[in-house]
Order: structure tokens, then C-alpha cells, then sequence
């Protein structure tokens, strides 16, 4: 039987080697065809030099369609539904940012808390093979995206390509850290 500390070792290890798989597996797989290249870029930016109207395939309209101080007051910081004659859209809104590096800390801590409760369900079937362990992972990961990408798709419309895309993402990247901790940190 291993002792509470060698345990709580293996929990850090395995913890910080699925953060840092699931960080890096998380970015490549944003480059896939229903990742960030999905996204429709729409520019109506009174001014040529933000970040924004760098990316890829910008479609630029005339600023007086969309931009207003009214729209920027009314829909800033706020998720909001915004009703036409013909469309439904739910806007999520922010202002711009020249410095993005709070996502990549946000990125890290949200994988940080993936992988640590992927250690513990480890942990918690350490008596189970591997294989029994590593499907325990799969449905839970299958919960986690039906419950949040199912949501998005239903509620917010997200473009079905999308959310089956980084579902798939999502449950391989938990696949992997969970064999790998299983066979190699956390062992039964």
C-alpha cells in the first residue's frame, strides 16, 4: 500500500504532465478545420491598426452597420440576444485587448484543474486496469462535452461542425493524459 505522500506526489506529477499535455494538445488542435480558421472574422473597426483586423479573411463593413457607441455601451462585458427581422444571435462582447496573455493563464489553470481532477478520478479507481480506468476518463469526458458543447449548439446556435470538433479534441486529449498517468505516474 503507498503512503499518503508518495501518492500526493504522484498526484502533482500527473497533475502538471497532463496540464502541460493538455495546454499544448488544446493550442494544435485549435488549427484544425472547425478550430479558430471556423471562425467568421468581421471587421468594422474605426481604426486600421488593431489587432483584430490582422487576422486571416477579414470581411471588412461599412462601421455605420454594426459599430455605434450605443451597441459598444449596450452589449460591453455582457452576453446578450440580439433579434432581427430573420436572424437570432447571442453576443458575447469584450473590449479589445492588446495583450493576451491572461487567456494563456486562464488556458493553463483551466487545463491545471482538468488534469488534477483527472488524477483523482485515477487515483479513486487505482484498483481498476488500466483500461477500465482509461474508459472511466472517456465518459466522463463524454459527460463534460454533451453537457457543454451540447448546450452551446442548442441554446447558442454553435455551428455543429464546431462543437463536435473540439468534443472530439476534448475527449482525445483526456484519453491521453489518462493513459499516459495510469501506465506511466499513477499506477494500479
Amino acid at each position: 500500500k503507498q503512503t499518503d505522500s508518495k501518492m500526493t506526489k504522484k498526484i502533482i506529477i500527473s497533475t502538471l504532465v497532463s496540464t502541460l499535455i493538455l495546454f499544448l494538445w488544446s493550442g494544435m488542435t485549435q488549427m484544425l478545420p472547425w478550430g479558430i480558421s471556423s471562425t467568421q472574422n468581421i471587421n468594422v473597426q474605426t481604426m486600421d491598426n488593431q489587432k483584430q483586423a490582422e487576422a486571416p479573411n477579414v470581411q471588412r463593413l461599412d462601421k455605420t452597420l454594426l459599430v455605434t457607441e450605443k451597441f459598444e455601451t449596450q452589449f460591453n462585458n455582457k452576453v446578450s440576444t440580439l433579434s432581427t427581422d430573420k436572424t437570432f444571435s447571442w453576443i458575447v462582447t469584450q473590449p479589445i485587448k492588446s495583450d493576451y496573455s491572461s487567456y494563456f493563464i486562464t488556458e493553463v489553470l483551466t487545463q491545471l484543474f482538468v488534469a488534477f481532477f483527472i488524477a483523482l478520478l485515477l487515483v479513486l479507481t487505482i484498483k481498476l486496469d488500466n483500461k477500465s480506468r482509461i474508459i472511466i476518463i472517456l465518459i466522463a469526458g463524454i459527460c463534460a462535452t454533451i453537457s457543454t458543447y451540447g448546450q452551446l449548439m442548442n441554446w447558442w446556435g454553435l455551428p455543429v461542425s464546431y462543437g463536435l470538433g473540439v468534443s472530439i479534441n476534448l475527449l482525445i486529449g483526456w484519453t491521453i493524459v489518462a493513459f499516459i498517468s495510469a501506465k506511466f505516474i499513477i499506477k494500479n
